[in-house]
């Protein structure tokens, strides 16, 4: 019956822990065991993020070496925090003690809504800026193709159109990414939990943005394409 109690309040207090921002966290019952063991089990979610985190960067095609090296370093230094912490935390003797430790667990590093954004956005946005790349130079092609069509009597009309809409969505792409890769990654940890939030959210929505572009000039790439098929 004691050892059922115990499970109960543990899985109690971690819940209280898991879904709460620190200031109501810290409200949880000042039984030592059981703090530790809750927020034992939060560091331990965070390691398991920053793992993920690793892998994916590993399985990048397009991270840039720099930016590689950025996050690399990061998710090492995190991690080894993360680890430090587990172990400050195992040996704390009073309950403001571990509190303290959550507190800092959360503002000083951030590794649900900073650290993981910062990978995902990071490689999305390497990814789009070797998109676009390979865009100009696809757009580059055709113009050349379709200009030779044209000397040879073709109506190029439409197809011109379609490159010069193409130029401006790559043109477009290439103006709402940049600099977004290197503002995700300043955005320093901190209290301000919302604040981090609205500054990953601006760089968020404009990936988003450059993403639209590139499919629209993608599909500005497949109506020149065709015509040229046509006009063979």
């Amino acid at each position: 019956m004691r050892l059922l109690r115990t499970t109960a309040a543990l899985g109690a207090a971690a819940a209280l822990l898991l879904v709460a921002p620190p200031s109501a966290a810290f409200a949880a019952p000042d039984d030592l065991p059981t703090l530790k063991a809750a927020v034992t089990a939060r560091i331990d979610l965070r390691l398991a993020a920053l793992s993920k985190d690793s892998a994916a960067i590993t399985a990048a095609k397009h991270l840039t070496d720099s930016d590689k090296s950025t996050l690399t370093s990061l998710i090492s230094a995190d991690t080894t925090a993360m680890n430090s912490l587990k172990t400050k935390v195992g040996g704390e003797t009073t309950a403001a003690g571990v509190k303290a430790d959550a507190t800092s667990m959360v503002d000083d590093y951030r590794i649900f809504i900073l650290v993981g954004p910062k990978v995902r956005l990071s490689i999305a946005g390497d990814a789009e800026q070797a998109a676009i790349t390979k865009l100009q130079t696809v757009h580059d092609k055709l113009a050349d193709l379709v200009a030779k069509a044209k000397a040879a009597g073709k109506d190029t009309t439409a197809a011109e159109q379609n490159l010069a809409d193409m130029a401006a969505s790559i043109t477009k792409a290439q103006g709402s990414l940049s600099g977004q890769v290197a503002a995700v990654q300043a955005i320093q940890p901190g209290p301000d939990g919302a604040g981090i939030r609205a500054k990953v959210a601006t760089v968020r929505a404009a990936i988003g943005t450059t993403r639209a572009s590139l499919k629209t000039a993608v599909a500005d790439a497949k109506k020149v394409t065709a015509f040229l098929k046509s006009v063979k």
